[in-house]
């Protein structure tokens, strides 16, 4: 697909949602507000736990052994 058109779909759909939230009584749209700051700091943890392993991962893969060599 086209990158333009993607790229304005995903911004036509972020409108919308705007809209809808705009509706909403105020006590709603705070809960939900309040919801999308948890996701967002629940995301921001799982990436940094991933980026974590990744590095320990790549640590581990890296080290060295010694090994001795015997001529008989």
């Amino acid at each position: 697909m086209n990158k333009e058109f993607i790229k304005k779909m995903v911004k036509v759909e972020r409108y919308r949602y705007e809209a809808i939230k705009e509706i909403l009584p105020e006590t709603i749209r705070k809960r939900v507000e309040q919801l999308e700051q948890d996701a967002i700091s629940v995301l921001k943890d799982v990436v940094v736990e991933i980026m974590k392993e990744d590095t320990n991962k790549e640590t581990k893969k890296s080290s060295t052994k010694k090994v001795d060599i015997e001529f008989s």
